[in-house]
């Protein structure tokens, strides 16, 4: 049963909000009670406050203080539960010895809060970054390629962020786009440079092997499909695989894929030669009937680490210089984002 991932989050948010929610009333009633009621609850405090706490150490806690690079935004939702799920846990077992019924309604409001707090800012921000296309087995998949348990040593993402990747940030807004030879694909070798116009340039650095990627094509064709009229330039520079067989493997990703046939069929690992490059961005056109100029970025992967593209990225080129830097991919990655700065450069020639 294919379930989208961004429903699950959003039922996830939902349930946290209703949690949140009815923790705050109950304290409310707590204080508004004319009895002491904090004999009654502080077995409630103290069990509930352990839970949460051991739970926030062997979990979030694990993953954050362990070091692991993994997606921004799932680290920032982690993040968020490493210091919603502990504090939590402290003001209950705090409220269970104070035993009286301030403290106890107080350790109710904060917990609420704690778990609003988790579901919009964590799971609800998550499920925004995600096409309404990526399915919940997928999402289990990469968590557990992330090493999500905090083993840093079994982490197929910490090994491909750290050999392709320094940081998250990209090159700033403002500042000269790096130059650098890319690889047409009939094997003539061009500056990236030569695609720079007074015109923006619309820069998507990806791979066929990334799948948050290939569930973004159909807004980003249609984005071109948009802008090309006001003289708007698209150029897709195909970087190293985002998830090849010999580095961050996701099992069975291809699998809703309309072109899948079989496992076999898809195991595609790093590119060794230009030719295999070559090979995956044909793969990439033809497959996902793709209609933007493709050029290929060299096997030494010089533009991918000038741009810090990996695994996918975009930006916007005005005049040589960077107009929009997007986050890094794969959550990051947002065609929409595009449209406004678009919109406000184009303006200028109306």
């Amino acid at each position: 049963m294919k379930i989208p991932a961004y429903v699950v989050l959003r039922v996830v948010s939902l349930t946290l909000i209703a949690i949140g929610l009815s923790l705050a009333s109950l304290s409310i009633i707590i204080l508004t009670s004319n009895g002491n009621s904090a004999v009654q609850h502080r077995e409630i405090m103290l069990s509930l406050g352990a839970l949460l706490l051991l739970n926030g150490l062997i979990g979030p806690i694990r993953v954050v203080f362990h070091g692991v690079q993994i997606p921004v935004e799932i680290k920032r939702t982690i993040t968020i539960q490493a210091v919603a799920l502990p504090l939590s846990g402290v003001v209950f077992i705090f409220a269970g010895i104070m035993d009286t019924s301030v403290y106890v309604a107080l350790a109710y409001l904060i917990a609420g809060i704690c778990a609003i707090y988790s579901a919009i800012a964590g799971f609800y921000s998550l499920s925004k970054t995600l096409p309404n296309t990526f399915y919940i087995s997928e999402m289990v998949s990469i968590f557990r390629s992330t090493g999500i348990t905090g083993n840093r040593k079994y982490s197929q993402a910490d090994q491909a962020f750290q050999r392709w990747t320094s940081g998250s940030e990209g090159i700033a807004i403002g500042k000269q786009a790096c130059d650098g030879k890319i690889v047409k694909l009939d094997s003539n070798e061009v500056l990236l440079s030569s695609f720079f116009t007074d015109r923006p340039l619309v820069l998507n650095f990806a791979s066929y092997s990334c799948p948050h990627y290939r569930k973004r094509i159909g807004e980003l064709q249609a984005l071109m499909g948009k802008w090309k009229r006001f003289g708007v330039e698209f150029l897709t520079v195909y970087t190293a695989e985002a998830h090849a067989e010999d580095g961050w493997k996701l099992v069975q990703q291809y699998v809703n894929d309309s072109e899948y046939t079989a496992e076999v069929d898809f195991c595609f690992p790093y590119a060794k030669s230009i030719h295999e490059r070559k090979e995956m961005a044909n793969w990439l056109i033809d497959n996902k009937h793709f209609d933007m100029t493709v050029v290929l970025d060299t096997i030494e992967d010089r533009l991918l680490k000038a741009y810090n593209s990996w695994p996918i990225r975009l930006y916007i080129i005005h005049e040589g210089k960077i107009a929009y830097c997007g986050d890094q991919g794969p959550f990051g990655y947002s065609p929409s984002s595009l449209d406004p700065v678009l919109q406000k450069i184009i303006n200028k020639y109306i």
